[in-house]
């Protein structure tokens, strides 16, 4: 059995009926902040009756408020699906089922109160609020919830909520064994403070202190006198003073080398909590008629990469070996997310109203899935919080994209009178992302249909694809033919040209991605924006960047010489040749001399510097960054 379906509507930030699916096993939802991921958290805790929630009263502010009109409304209902169920579990949850043995449990909580001011909840299960309801159910679901730790050294200590508590007290399933345990603590204390053989005599002397006092200051009618010893003993006192101590290093017998936790590191401590709440889980499996349900929230708190990896990978293989539990965590770390297949990601997006949500596991990719499984590394996965992404061919674009955003976002907001965009591409909460190549096609599948069957999104925000134009080389008939030509074979009467074509003289681009475009282009919120000439490079030079490109190649360039002089000429000459200086900056990036990556930083370093006037922006890259920014492109 597992929860496949949670509807929410009037619970803190969704206002809609807001739906979201989940797969068997390991679930981890991604999105940015505010989306929604905690609220859907804690309404799987509220209708799961998860025991810490059980004790925490419904309060105003769980209902949703709008921000412009501060109208409430008038219920909270979450709705709850389960399939698959075993056939033990068709007899346990019955009462839940439908003729499928889909099991259904609802919760409607009213926006009014009653004369003690509690909001009165209703819970059933089945299609029917007349169905027959069972609370004995519940008996046969455990929700455990890890919060998202600052301070799990609070856990960890002794006292009532004590998880070490809680774990204790299932490993004690005799009685006979919670009444020896209750029997030689008491004799332990009584050993202490006995009045007749007490072996401290600190202790003695302080009763007798205190009792003489009170005979002076209160005389022999009205004193009274006291004895010192230590609380009662009960089984639960007995394990809430337990408390854990550790070693930084496994396999210690020594107890007297072990420190209190408060001297631990937060990550570790955090650990140390979530170890304790697995121990929990395993002793759960003896039960195996008891579905389990582990909710975490942002379990990266305070550890590093290598350890955000191993945990997400055991709690992968925890649900993978226990098919009756379910694991459901939020998470913002890149870490998290890239450590998993796309098959365990649920991306969750919030449009004000209603909590969106993306089951990447439901889509077809036709054959593209472990490619994008490969692809979404620790870099790439950072898509997965943002508000829009660009994906862009290379390392050039990577870098500079940003930057010229703050030239494009600047003109858009001085030129449209109505919705202002933010001012830069982090501002937007727009990523870039690099995909080494032009297969668009692959990764394009996370935001859109590729075939245009389906123009519905599918990773809910804009996404915008920059692509080269790439044009085929010149096929060039050699002159004077001799035999180091000829040999029967037609290519070798030709030669071929790099093509650099210009506003006069528009090339068909060979590149494949372009085929995408028409499909691409017509979904909702994607779209694949191309070059008009050939390159990224060459375009921007060919916009009449040349004197700013020149002048920041001249500046790397390693050696004196010919190459020097003649970049020199192109930023200091009036009358500029643009074709000829743009394919002369293009063929001496792309070198040894200098490269891609390094030009990039450098003139990205530059027009940081410039006026907004004075760098010119290609209309395809443009529009790229206003579309993914949500702006208004003329297409």
């Amino acid at each position: 059995m597992y929860i496949s379906n949670l509807s929410i509507k009037g619970y803190k930030n969704s206002k809609k009926e807001s739906n979201i699916s989940f797969n068997k096993g390991l679930n981890i939802l991604v999105g940015e902040n505010a989306s929604g991921k905690s609220t859907i958290v804690d309404a799987l805790r509220l209708i799961l009756r998860e025991s810490e929630m059980t004790y925490k009263r419904i309060n105003e502010g769980d209902f949703y408020r709008s921000f412009q009109t501060n109208e409430s409304v008038e219920s909270i209902c979450i709705d709850l699906t389960l399939k698959e169920l075993s056939e033990d579990e068709k007899v346990t949850f019955l009462t839940w089922c439908d003729e499928r043995f889909k099991a259904y449990l609802h919760l409607l909580i009213n926006n009014n109160t009653n004369a003690k001011g509690y909001y009165k909840k209703k819970i059933w299960g089945g299609k029917s609020k007349r169905s027959i309801f069972e609370e004995d159910t519940f008996d046969y679901i455990d929700c455990v919830y890890l919060p998202p730790l600052r301070d799990a050294e609070s856990k960890l200590v002794n006292g009532r909520r004590s998880r070490l508590a809680t774990l204790l007290s299932q490993q004690f399933k005799n009685d006979e064994a919670k009444e020896q345990l209750v029997q030689n603590v008491n004799e332990f204390n009584q050993s202490i403070v006995s009045n007749k053989e007490s072996k401290f005599n600190e202790i003695k002397k302080a009763k007798q202190d205190i009792n003489e006092t009170l005979k002076q200051s209160m005389g022999s009618v009205f004193g009274q006198s006291v004895n010192l010893q230590f609380a009662d003993a009960n089984f639960n006192s007995v394990l809430q003073s337990i408390k854990m101590v550790f070693f930084p290093k496994l396999d210690e017998m020594d107890v007297t080398k072990f420190k209190d936790v408060a001297l631990n590191s937060l990550g570790y401590n955090n650990l140390l909590y979530i170890a304790t709440v697995f121990a929990e889980l395993q002793l759960m499996e003896e039960e195996a008629e008891i579905f389990k349900v582990l909710l975490i929230e942002e379990p990266e708190a305070h550890l590093h990469p290598q350890i955000q990896i191993k945990l997400v990978k055991f709690l992968k293989k925890l649900s993978n070996s226990n098919s009756n539990l379910q694991i459901i965590i939020t998470t913002h770390s890149s870490v998290l997310a890239s450590s998993v297949s796309i098959d365990n990601l649920i991306h969750i997006s919030s449009n004000g109203e209603e909590i969106l949500s993306a089951q990447l596991s439901e889509y077809d990719y036709n054959g593209s899935k472990n490619f994008i499984n490969r692809w979404l590394d620790v870099t790439k996965s950072t898509l997965l919080f943002s508000k829009g992404v660009i994906l862009v061919e290379g390392i050039s674009e990577s870098i500079l994209i940003p930057e010229i955003a703050k030239f494009v976002l600047k003109k858009y907001n001085e030129n449209h009178k109505g919705k202002k965009l933010p001012i830069t591409l982090e501002e937007a909460g727009v990523s870039t992302i690099n995909i080494n190549g032009i297969n668009f096609i692959h990764f394009m599948k996370l935001f859109c249909d590729v075939n245009g069957n389906n123009t519905d999104a599918r990773v809910p925000f804009r996404c915008s694809g920059i692509t080269d134009n790439d044009p085929p080389k010149k096929k060039i008939k050699k002159e004077n033919n001799n035999s180091s030509y000829v040999d029967n074979n037609e290519k070798n009467d030709y030669k071929f040209e790099e093509n650099y074509p210009d506003e006069s003289n528009l090339v068909p681009g060979a590149n494949v991605a372009l085929k995408l475009k028409e499909t691409i282009n017509c979904s909702n919120n994607t779209r694949l924006f191309s070059s008009p000439y050939k390159t990224f490079e060459y375009d921007l030079a060919m916009e009449g960047n040349t004197i700013i490109m020149s002048k920041v190649l001249h500046d790397l360039w390693p050696k004196d010489g010919k190459v020097k002089e003649t970049l020199k000429k192109i930023f200091d000459t009036s009358n500029q040749d643009l074709k000829k200086n743009s394919i002369y900056i293009y063929k001496h990036i792309d070198t040894n001399d200098v490269g891609k990556a390094l030009f990039s930083q450098a003139l990205a370093e530059e027009i940081d510097k410039v006026e907004n006037d004075i760098f010119k922006v290609p209309k395809y890259i443009r529009d790229a960054i206003i579309w993914s920014c949500n702006g208004e492109v003329d297409e």
